[in-house]
């Protein structure tokens, strides 16, 4: 038998164990569920395919939903925490079953699905394939299990009340005469809009809710909002969502803005229809006198009045300004506006550019239609407050959901701060005045003559010296 060297031996055992990892860590590469290394990188989002039972079909007697995709999707969507997150199955009992087959899901109604019935399936943006990339738009669906699908529809948007701002991803449901479990159902888009398509004629009841976190059910301080309508056709309903209390607002702070002007914050917003009047804000002196309320207005309003009115004053003063400061600061904002409205038709110009290019039209975001409700209210009082405390009191303030409450607030009209220049002449001028006068020098009176006396002798004043003669010369 032939010696080997030992060296040889090892080297063998170490090229054995690298290829064993070698292989071991291809195979965990070919176990991921993420995309194979190489090849180019997959950008396209995933497509449907098929749709099982079609879209449009009637009399259905299939028990779930099945949807293909051209690739195998994720089990997490970009939104949510699963796929029962983005898909929306309307009408529905309660929670729809959703299952992950790789290419394909399927969706199971919690009861199976009701005789004589159009259900429509949505998936909503977010699903993505293993390498991460998500769809941008929903897909709607459609099929009934009776013999004709119903074409009723309510769509519009979702508020919140508090600042008018679009609800995007609230929930909107609607329930037909007294059945409380089946619901059809819709959530709003990133613009705020909902829509619930293919429903029979009927009054409903429609409520929508901003599900602040995400569990899909309404909290007692979530802001939600309802109304009953009549469904014959299509037809636009905007929600205005806010908090429901039983409690009526109260005022918790009152500010000074001026000597007539008081700012009344409240715990709650107000309802903007009966408004706040000056007969329900009554503001008394610590005597309990009387100052004289003129008019309340929501702050956000008084503000946007204040900013206009104070505009207008300065223009006007720019302009009667005559001297070469004013003509030239006067011409400084002429130009300002001149350049801005320049650059909005510009701009306007390049929006309308890219429109022409673009072939997918675009949604324009929903404008409110209401004011928004507010818990802050600026008080104008008849005669300025001196500095002293005061008592504010609100009557009967009502709150979105209709309840009333009476409160009162104490507060201080502090002094008038002075300037540190004239602060300090004040001072000066107190110290000064709180000296002692001087008292004026007491001169002696001077000594009567003594009629006894020898008169004085008058001073004998020596001549004056002469200067020396020089004698002549010879």
């Amino acid at each position: 038998m032939p010696h080997r060297a030992p060296g040889r031996a090892v080297s063998r055992a170490r090229c054995g164990i690298a290829c064993a990892v070698l292989v071991a860590a291809y195979a965990g590469a070919c176990a991921s569920p993420g995309a194979p290394p190489g090849g180019p990188q997959d950008k396209a989002v995933p497509v449907i395919l098929k749709v099982e039972p079609e879209s449009g079909a009637i009399n259905v007697k299939a028990k779930s939903v099945i949807v293909r995709f051209n690739e195998v999707v994720s089990e997490r969507p970009r939104v949510g925490n699963s796929l029962a997150d983005i898909v929306v199955l309307s009408p529905s009992d309660g929670a729809a079953r959703v299952d992950w087959n790789r290419s394909s899901i399927t969706v199971r109604p919690r009861k199976g699905f009701r005789p004589n019935t159009a259900y429509s399936l949505t998936i909503m943006p977010g699903l993505a394939d293993l390498a991460g990339n998500p769809t941008t738009k929903a897909r709607t669906f459609v099929f009934g299990t009776g013999a004709t699908i119903p074409r009723g529809v309510v769509a519009g948007a979702v508020f919140d009340w508090t600042t008018l701002k679009p609800a995007s991803d609230a929930h909107v449901e609607a329930r037909l005469g007294g059945d409380t479990t089946f619901r059809w159902i819709a959530r709003a888009d990133t613009l705020g809009w909902y829509k619930l398509p293919f429903m029979p004629p009927g009054s409903y009841i429609v409520r929508s809710f901003i599900d602040a976190n995400t569990n899909g059910k309404l909290e007692p301080r979530e802001l939600w909002d309802s109304v009953t309508v009549g469904v014959t056709d299509s037809m636009r309903v905007d929600m205005y969502a806010f908090t429901h209390d039983t409690l009526g607002p109260r005022v918790v702070g009152a500010d000074v803005k001026d000597s007539v002007t008081l700012r009344l914050t409240f715990d709650r917003p107000l309802v903007l229809n009966p408004q706040l009047t000056a007969q329900q804000v009554e503001v008394r002196r610590a005597d309990s006198s009387l100052v004289r309320v003129l008019s309340v207005t929501r702050a956000a309003l008084f503000d946007s009045l204040a900013r206009v009115r104070e505009a207008a004053a300065k223009d006007s003063a720019q302009r009667a300004d005559t001297s070469a400061a004013g003509r030239t600061a006067r011409a400084r904002a002429d130009t300002a506006r001149m350049m801005a409205q320049r650059d909005s038709i510009e701009r306007a110009r390049i929006e309308a550019r890219r429109a022409s290019r673009d072939t997918v039209p675009k949604i324009p975001p929903p404008v409110p239609t209401r004011m928004a409700i507010a818990s802050e209210y600026i008080a104008v009082l008849e005669e300025p407050l001196v500095p002293g405390s005061y008592r504010v009191t609100v009557k009967d303030a009502v709150n979105p959901s209709l309840a009333k409450r009476t409160s009162e607030r104490t507060f201080t009209k502090a002094k008038s701060a002075e300037k540190k220049g004239d602060a300090d002449k004040k001072v000066e001028g107190d110290a000064k005045a709180a000296q002692p006068a001087a008292k004026p020098a007491v001169v002696p009176p001077a000594p009567k003559p003594d009629p006894s006396a020898p008169a004085a002798k008058p001073a004998v004043v020596p001549p004056a010296a002469m200067p020396p003669v020089k004698p002549p010369a010879k």
